[in-house]
């Protein structure tokens, strides 16, 4: 969330209990964005991306992403352009300073 911040996001950290598929939830210039997070030691696969798409539905936001220090799946990939899910590694946090 402090990326995020950094980028003019107001950005915060869920509760992991109640998240409902979002680690982190930000806002700017009156659009949502829900960020689903993976630190792993493999590619992330298509349960993050559903997980989003369920976030970004519970709490209409206006995008979604994944963010990993990995790679992805294939079928991931393939989930998330079909559902307009941004997938980017930990680098690349700094695109989403584009949106809104």
């Amino acid at each position: 969330s402090r990326l995020l911040q950094e980028h003019g996001w107001e950005a915060h950290v869920t509760q992991s209990s109640s998240g409902q598929g979002c680690d982190i939830l930000a806002e700017k210039s009156g659009k949502k964005l829900v960020v689903q997070c993976k630190r792993y030691g493999k590619p992330v696969g298509n349960k993050a991306v559903q997980e989003v798409i369920a976030a970004r539905d519970f709490y209409k936001a206006d995008y979604a992403a994944v963010i990993t220090n990995t790679s992805y799946t294939k079928s991931a990939v393939a989930l998330a352009k079909s559902a307009g899910v941004r997938l980017l590694h930990d680098t690349e946090i700094d695109q989403l300073k584009k949106l809104s």
